[in-house]
């Protein structure tokens, strides 16, 4: 049967073989790399509760951070500055100011928001005027945590 067959049906035959090992390879790679169960590396346990409690003089906190950029919230003497610092020449520097009045009246009237978002790296905050600034979930996993963040840095640049 095989002495039977002519050139091309030789070179099918190959082709043929060729391509169902490769399939073959190729699933196994696919499920080494894609489908295998992730591994986590593994953390211990904290030994005693954790605080999440706001320090009461806070500040200066970074809010975002990627690779080439981080957002600051700083209590200065005019009230709460935002800042970016950015790896990009003519990037970041200053972005706004609250001053003290301003601090103030956002705290009375709670107009400050932490919306977590679908995002699964970042959220957004709003502190009064200033709307939808991005901040990293890594660094705030919990919203009401950079909430709280917020009207301690509210706070204190409002007094």
């Amino acid at each position: 049967m095989f002495c039977d067959m002519n050139f091309v049906e030789w070179v099918q035959v190959i082709t043929q073989v060729i391509t169902a090992g490769t399939a073959v390879v190729m699933a196994f790679f696919a499920y080494r790399t894609y489908l295998a169960a992730p591994e986590q590396e593994s953390e211990s346990e904290p030994n005693g509760p954790v605080d999440n409690s706001t320090p009461e003089h806070l500040e200066e906190v970074l809010v975002f951070k990627t690779s080439k950029q981080k957002t600051f919230l700083k209590v200065t003497q005019q009230g709460l500055a935002c800042r970016i610092e950015d790896t990009r020449d003519g990037k970041g520097g200053p972005q706004w100011v609250l001053s003290k009045p301003e601090a103030h009246a956002i705290l009375k009237s709670m107009a400050f928001s932490v919306n977590p978002g679908y995002k699964v790296n970042t959220g957004k905050f709003t502190i009064g005027p200033r709307k939808n600034w991005l901040y990293t979930k890594s660094l705030f996993p919990e919203p009401d945590y950079l909430k709280s963040v917020i009207q301690r840095l509210l706070e204190n640049a409002g007094s």
